[in-house]
Formats: C-alpha cells, sequence, structure tokens
C-alpha cells in the first residue's frame, strides 16, 4: 500500500508539474524541447559505435593502468625507502661498532706510548745525570792532569 501511495503521488505530482510547466512555456516550445532531446538522442545513439565503445574502453582502461600504476609506485617507493633506511640503521650500528673498537684501540696504543714515553724521559734524566757526572769527572781530571 505504501508503494501505490507513493507512485499515485507521484504521478499526481508529475501531472501537476507538467500542467503547470504546459500553461507556463506553451506546447510549442515543450514540443521544441523534447524535438531537440530527440534529435540528441539520435545523434547519440548513431555515433555509438564499435569505434566509439573502443574508443571509450581505452579512455577508460588507461586511466584504470594510470591509477594501478600510481599505486605500485608509491608501494615500490615506500618499500624502497624502507630498505634504504633499514640498510643505514645497520650500516650506522656497524660504523658505531667500528668505532667503538678503534678507539679502545687508540686508548690502548696512548697507553702504550704513554709508558713509553715516562720510560724515556727517565732514561732521558739519568742520562743526564750521568753527563753531569762525566762532566764533572773530565773537569776533575783536567785538574789533576793541570796540576
Amino acid at each position: 500500500t505504501l508503494f501505490r501511495s507513493l507512485t499515485s503521488r507521484t504521478s499526481m505530482g508529475i501531472l501537476v508539474v507538467g500542467g503547470v510547466v504546459w500553461k507556463a512555456v506553451g506546447w510549442r516550445l515543450i514540443a521544441l524541447s523534447l524535438g531537440l532531446y530527440g534529435l540528441l538522442y539520435v545523434y547519440e545513439r548513431l555515433t555509438w559505435t564499435t569505434r566509439a565503445k573502443e574508443r571509450a574502453f581505452k579512455r577508460q582502461f588507461v586511466e584504470y593502468a594510470g591509477e594501478k600504476l600510481q599505486l605500485i609506485v608509491s608501494y615500490t617507493g615506500s618499500n624502497c625507502s624502507h630498505q634504504v633506511q633499514q640498510e643505514l640503521a645497520g650500516t650506522f650500528v656497524h660504523l658505531c661498532q667500528q668505532v667503538d673498537v678503534t678507539r679502545e684501540n687508540l686508548e690502548q696504543e696512548v697507553a702504550t706510548l704513554t709508558k713509553k714515553i715516562e720510560v724515556l724521559d727517565s732514561l732521558q734524566s739519568k742520562a743526564k745525570l750521568i753527563r753531569h757526572k762525566a762532566d764533572w769527572l773530565d773537569c776533575e781530571l783536567n785538574m789533576l792532569t793541570h796540576q
């Protein structure tokens, strides 16, 4: 019953609006409009050939393929970006480890060289002391020989 009342109301509405339009513009304008619409329909029907259908299909396919390619490009780009980021992170960790190992080696080398410098300083001070003693003895010997 709801459908019947809806269609009867719709039909009645169309008739009322059609009557108002008929009175407002006249039957000639309505006939001209329907004639132009009919001509447009016949034109569309005649031009909708197999070739036109093929062109429309190709255009739709190009749009579809373009969208899919855009998705593939963005997906591939994000995957590539993620892979590069992982490679960089791995390389960074490896370089940090290398830096730590190199720093430890340098610290050991510095400690070894510091010990060698301390030994050399000690030897130098002993050599100075011995040289002063030798100079003193040389002076003493020279004084003994001159007497």
